[in-house]
């Protein structure tokens, strides 16, 4: 698969932080536009649905699994959709060399290096988020990092 300087690699800020009606505008003309293409890993599938639960429900995400009402959070809103427009990108074991590499270089948890990794091994030119620990990172490796103010 060939990438181009419209894709965009989107972190799970951007999806938790839209589904809680914040910070809309750069995400919204991300999806508005057909050029632009907009990619998420399993990390980022993970980390929202985590934020979804928590802020969709009147418990914790722990609390809402142990009382089995998982799927309430689901029945009450639609919102988790969102991630269905954006394209999924898996990964390979190429990610256990990179990541401790990356983790190390840029002082970076496990998951903002998984997620820096899978730019990298696609060629993802873009990361849209709204983690400024990307920044030096990205530009240490090449990618463009954009942050909705």
């Amino acid at each position: 698969m060939m990438f181009t300087i419209n894709d965009f690699f989107i972190d799970s800020s951007i999806l938790i932080e839209f589904n809680k009606g914040n910070k809309r505008k750069l995400f919204t003309e991300l999806l508005a536009n057909d050029i632009f293409k907009c990619y998420v890993n399993e990390v980022v599938l993970s980390e929202f649905l985590y934020h979804f639960l928590a802020y969709n429900a009147t418990k914790s995400p722990q609390a809402i699994k142990e009382s089995g009402k998982i799927n309430e959070a689901f029945e009450n809103s639609k919102q988790y959709r969102l991630i269905n427009m954006c394209h999924f990108l898996a990964n390979d074991k190429k990610l256990f060399s990179i990541v401790p590499e990356l983790m190390a270089k840029y002082n970076l948890l496990s998951n903002d290096a998984i997620i820096l990794a899978t730019c990298k091994l696609h060629n993802i030119p873009n990361l849209v988020s709204h983690d400024s620990d990307f920044a030096e990172a990205c530009q240490g490796e090449g990618i463009n990092l954009l942050i909705e103010e």
